[in-house]
């Protein structure tokens, strides 16, 4: 009997190979050993092996995505295969179409690095303007998402000038804060707890941030839902759509370990609260105290959210011995948290007091303190110069990979992304204050950081000179499409410490 492997694939779907046997009882034993080969035929023109069609998320984990163009974007999806295919660009109004085939170490299952093209090679794209991106794979072409070209920048610390918007309500250190998108026009920013030079606090303060980078003149203080703790030295996330799959008028927050007193030594909470705010009016809703407690107690960890999932690396333990552990857990949609988990791939070194971002399904570490501390306020040594990232995929954290290091040793420090482009800044280095309060890398093709730039010009220096400070980028483009980095409270690293506390909040009002 011969069995045509076409018409075998459309049959199956009417009887199973059991049912036709028991029809046709003139099959003989070739028969039978021809049916089995078509079965194994079967299971591979079968969905089980079809596959998967690319799907993207967001680009810069964004709802309203903007780049210029020759710097990188970061596509997050799922369903991108492990090897590279294509990306496409296409913009409409200028009919041009351009085709990138990014690098394959840029390029993972759920996360692409692509450098935007100023056009096809022939003709420009038109800035600004909006072009759709798609993701060509194997398994077939993505659905497009719009991304707003912006007119070419590449900020650097040596063309970004800085000034100064409302303070806060009290001078602070081991404060953090966050940033709430509503729009594209509005947003606010959200600081909690933070130590006042006498204890650790409860405090919750809200205000709008504009377009320009400048905060409300008067802040909010959200007496009626203060913490439940006092806390400092925590770690902080917002979920909102573009990051998590929360639903589209839902945000939420996240205070994330730290320590509760300060005469602490240096103590440490495994606790995780957790509010909603209202995206219209940036009130903070009641703290819910998690039934997820991290798997240790943390003071100075550092903390990242993208594509659905909160990362936690390092941070003092109770001991005050720094933790290498990284732990992972997803954002559900109603902003609680699925249960933590301890990834088999820990950080190289403990850590503790270090920053992280994600980018294109990487998570970086950036610096921090390797040594033993018992009191997290002082100044203390310097940290190291240890840049490192791992793949993170669905809360599964790979193996680290060394990157470009900074040029300074850096703890208690802060960091800002934007357009695939990184400032370290400001906390405890080596060499005089204020010496290097800011230095610049971009994300590379291969997912690696470029070689880190140190400011030339006293003209560009913050003049904040600050570390356990808080820090956001602002959700919102400013008038010129540039990023607006935020500065907030922290501790002056001084030549005599220990320093004064800031309420200070600094921002860049050029480029």
């Amino acid at each position: 009997m011969r069995i045509s492997p076409v018409s075998t694939c459309f049959k199956l779907s009417a009887m199973t190979w059991s049912q036709r046997l028991q029809r046709e009882s003139w099959v003989t034993a070739a028969s039978v050993l021809a049916v089995i080969g078509a079965v194994a035929f079967l299971l591979g023109c079968s969905g089980s092996s079809k596959l998967p069609v690319p799907s993207i998320l967001n680009v810069d984990t964004s709802t309203n995505p903007s780049s210029p163009v020759g710097l990188p974007i970061e596509i997050n999806g799922s369903g991108f295969l492990s090897s590279p295919g294509q990306v496409v660009f296409t913009q409409s109004s200028s009919g041009i179409t351009a085709t990138v085939a990014p690098n394959a170490s840029g390029w993972s299952d759920t996360g692409v690095v692509v450098t935007v093209p100023a056009g096809n090679g022939t003709s420009s794209f038109t800035l600004p303007g909006t072009i759709a991106v798609t993701v060509v794979t194997k398994g077939g072409t993505s659905n497009a998402v719009n991304v707003d070209l912006v007119q070419t920048l590449t900020f650097d610390v040596n063309n970004v000038t800085w000034s100064t918007t409302s303070p806060l309500p009290s001078a602070l250190t081991g404060v953090r804060a966050v940033a709430v998108p509503v729009n594209d026009t509005n947003g606010y920013v959200v600081v909690t707890g933070g130590y006042d030079g006498a204890s650790n606090t409860t405090t919750v303060f809200s205000t709008t941030i504009a377009v320009d980078g400048t905060l409300g003149a008067n802040w909010q203080s959200i007496t009626t839902t203060p913490l439940p703790q006092s806390r400092a030295h925590h770690g902080m996330a917002e979920a909102d759509p573009g990051n998590s799959l929360v639903p589209v008028d839902k945000r939420f927050i996240y205070v994330i370990g730290g320590q509760e007193n300060s005469t602490d030594t240096p103590g440490g909470t495994n606790t995780i609260f957790m509010a909603s705010v209202d995206p219209t009016t940036g009130g903070v809703g009641t703290w819910t105290q998690l039934s997820t407690n991290l798997p240790e107690s943390l003071v100075g960890p550092a903390v990242a959210i993208f594509n659905g999932y909160i990362y936690v690396v390092g941070g003092l333990r109770s001991d005050g011995t720094p933790s290498p552990n990284v732990y992972s857990a997803q954002v559900n949609s109603d902003g609680t948290l699925g249960a933590w988990a301890t990834s088999t791939n820990p950080h190289p070194v403990g850590i503790s007091f270090a920053t992280a971002f994600g980018f294109a399904g990487k998570l970086y570490v950036l610096d921090g303190d390797i040594n033993s501390s018992t009191d997290p306020n002082q100044q203390g040594s310097t940290g190291v110069k240890d840049v490192r990232f791992t793949s993170a995929r669905n809360g599964v954290v790979g193996n680290w990979t060394a990157t470009s290091q900074t040029i300074k040793s850096r703890d208690k420090h802060i960091t800002w992304t934007a357009f695939g482009q990184v400032i370290d800044a400001e906390g405890v280095y080596p060499g005089s204050p204020g010496s290097l309060e800011l230095e610049r890398s971009v994300v590379q093709s291969d997912n690696t950081l470029g070689s880190f730039n140190g400011i030339t010009s006293s003209a560009n220096q913050i003049g904040a000179n600050v570390y356990n400070a808080a820090v956001l980028v602002s959700p919102l483009q400013s008038p010129t499409a540039t990023p607006r980095f935020l500065l907030l409270g922290g501790q002056t690293f001084s030549a005599t410490p220990p320093g004064a506390l800031s309420s200070t909040v600094y921002y860049n009002n050029a480029p």
